[in-house]
């Protein structure tokens, strides 16, 4: 799992934890969508979408390499959401590009104007630079702090109390607890590669990642994704359709997406599929 994709998970499990980095109150509650435009069959990473209607959209793209064009795509990205959803298209909305090295931003170039004050359409910020501004019990702050520090000790001193803080946070329900908690322990896995997530575990005395809720939900989300390439792949069908398959597949249990894997070979044809499927689906196998 890209660094990039563990920040989506973090602002899709806790919405709030995006205001918090970038210090803005937000009018009402948002929620975290990854959304695939139907036309062009195209991935819109990031957007929050406010559940108070007209208030601010902002779309989000979390940078790890140089992108000469990212700023382009941004914009594309936006542009076609609102030809989606022409409803909201009298929204206010702020496209936010976080770097995690700004070294590897290219600039603005000639929509230098998009980012002007005093409300930007583009902005480019230093995710280190926004992480330093924070106080120590902030939770997005906690979940993040593999970023912040440099060496394998400094994880091992200060790993508990990043723990203690996420689990302290006000309103953190147990299941939250452990999506937060998965975020942080794969990205010190991710930044340094010595230290696993069996080390890790017995550091901090974490229920192995396959047995909690958040553990769970990452497995299935990475095997309804392959399985969903797989489809695609030998079917050749639609986005649109393939997105109702996406979604069937979501609602079968993990030990039926693993079986799955196995049969699929030997499926002939798309009907085949969406029987076994159909067979297979919760209601089904309980009856």
């Amino acid at each position: 799992m890209k660094t990039d994709t563990l920040f989506y998970e973090l602002f899709q499990a806790a919405p709030q934890t995006f205001f918090e980095l970038l210090q803005i109150t937000p009018p009402c509650p948002y929620r975290f969508e990854s959304l695939t435009v139907k036309t062009s069959e195209k991935r819109i990473d990031g957007v929050l979408e406010p559940e108070q209607a007209g208030e601010r959209i902002y779309f989000v793209e979390v940078q790890a390499t140089p992108d000469e064009v990212i700023y382009w795509r941004t914009l594309r990205e936006v542009a076609t959401f609102f030809e989606q959803r022409p409803g909201l298209r009298e929204n206010d909305w702020q496209a936010i590009v976080l770097w995690l090295n700004i070294g590897d931003d290219p600039g603005f170039g000639t929509l230098a104007q998009l980012a002007q004050q005093p409300m930007p359409r583009l902005m480019s910020v230093d995710l280190l630079t926004l992480l330093q501004r924070l106080e120590p019990p902030s939770l997005v702050l906690n979940v993040l702090r593999p970023l912040t520090v440099e060496n394998e000790g400094e994880v091992r001193q200060n790993i508990t109390t990043w723990v203690q803080n996420i689990q302290n946070a006000p309103g953190i329900a147990l299941a939250l607890e452990e999506r937060l908690i998965a975020v942080l322990t794969q990205l010190i896995e991710q930044k340094f590669r010595t230290l696993t997530y069996k080390e890790l575990t017995q550091m901090i005395r974490l229920t192995p990642l396959a047995e909690t809720i958040s553990g769970q939900e990452l497995l299935k989300d990475d095997r309804v994704a392959l399985l969903s390439e797989q489809v695609q792949t030998k079917f050749g069908i639609s986005g649109e359709v393939l997105d109702g398959i996406r979604a069937e597949l979501q609602q079968l249990e993990l030990v039926d997406l693993k079986a799955l894997f196995r049969q699929i070979l030997k499926l002939e044809t798309l009907e085949q599929l969406e029987q076994w499927i159909t067979e297979h689906q919760p209601t089904a196998a309980a009856q």
